[in-house]
């Protein structure tokens, strides 16, 4: 008996052409159907990949019959109106972070996914599920680092330092541009998911260039999201961290995570590689590398697409959607439901709010 088909409608094409259509397949999802706010890349996309229907608007797409989950990969401005509405049409939903604009939008999709309780609404956190993250979150709740001391998470690439880069929607904050929400979020979301609790954050935002050229009309645009954040964070207890996340530092050192206890320390390295040190060699800085499950057989094997902490992360969130919509259930323990959505809209918001009236903000 052939086992059943989870049908994907992924609403854009960008990250759903180079990350979520390669992973949601080879980790056993069908591509049934996809939609552009510009058609002629739907269509692209379809011919290339082999999707099976392409649809003029999401609107047609959320309540297509044979579509039965929705993959939302739109600026963050069309969020919450066509999460809603999927939920509402009985679709089960994966939205891409950040959450919404802002907290009222996000605490709106969190009453919409209450009144769904048999659907599946995750926000697209895949870190979670990428193996040396769910190692490094295990190891510090069995006590490897003792008492945490302070965390670290940092992000850092210099792709906006080039003041030819031309404007987009990630500019303008107005529709969900800035660093903060692209991959802030991300951090914000795994900072609470690994340590626990924010109780507190201060921001400081930076842009790298004020104005880039609309490729559009070739006129000047005003950049109004931010393209570096630093945030220092207080967890439950008074444990400090603080998160970076950067497009303005030169070349390439990208995703970092350090944990400091009084036992021991924890870090997972650009390469995604997880270390870790304890007793005397915590003094001594004797790192030791910490080995993780290894990569399921069909994605160490592929080559298409490179095997970055999004992309591995990806395959395995797509793997546990399969697996539990195929059981019959909706929900998927470790996944970010849209209450983490929330609680990270609302620190996402509470960073903008500290950066325009430099304090301190509290949850």
């Amino acid at each position: 008996m052939a086992e059943q088909a989870i049908r994907v409608g992924f609403v854009g094409t960008g990250w759903v052409e180079r990350v979520q259509l390669p992973m949601f397949r080879l980790a056993g999802l069908t591509a049934q159907a996809i939609c552009s706010g510009n058609p002629a890349n739907a269509q692209r996309v379809a011919a290339t990949a082999n999707v099976l229907e392409v649809h003029e608007n999401w609107q047609s797409l959320v309540t297509a019959e044979n579509v039965d989950v929705v993959s939302i990969v739109t600026p963050p401005q069309l969020h919450a109106e066509i999460a809603i509405a999927a939920l509402q049409a009985g679709k089960h939903v994966i939205c891409e972070k950040p959450t919404a604009l802002n907290i009222a939008e996000a605490e709106a999709m969190f009453a919409a996914a209450q009144a769904a309780p048999d659907r599946l609404a995750i926000i697209d956190h895949e870190l979670r599920f990428n193996p040396a993250r769910r190692k490094l979150r295990q190891l510090l709740r069995d006590g490897y680092v003792g008492t945490v001391l302070h965390a670290n998470f940092a992000r850092h690439g210099g792709e906006k330092l080039n003041p030819s880069l031309p404007w987009s929607w990630q500019d303008d904050v107005v529709r969900g541009g800035g660093m903060l929400g692209a991959l802030g979020s991300h951090l914000l979301d795994l900072a609470r998911w690994t340590i626990g609790r924010v109780d507190g954050l201060v921001a400081q935002l930076q842009t790298a260039h004020l104005l880039r050229t609309d490729p559009q009309n070739g006129s000047q645009q005003r950049v109004t999201a931010d393209d570096y954040a630093a945030l220092h964070l207080r967890f439950a207890g008074g444990i400090p961290g603080t998160i970076t996340v950067s497009r303005m530092t030169p070349g390439d050192s990208g995703m970092s995570i350090l944990i400091v206890g009084t036992k021991g320390a924890l870090r997972v390295d650009a390469a995604d590689q997880l270390w870790g040190t304890q007793g005397e060699n915590l003094y001594i800085n004797n790192w030791q590398p910490i080995a993780t499950d290894p990569l399921a057989p069909e994605l160490a094997s592929y080559r298409a697409v490179n095997h970055s902490p999004f992309v591995i992360g990806t395959f395995y969130l797509a793997q546990q959607v399969l697996h539990t919509l195929r059981a019959g259930h909706h929900v998927i323990e470790d996944a970010a439901s849209f209450y983490d959505g929330l609680v990270v809209q609302r620190m996402v918001d509470g960073a903008r709010r500290s950066q325009q009236e430099q304090q301190w903000v509290q949850f």
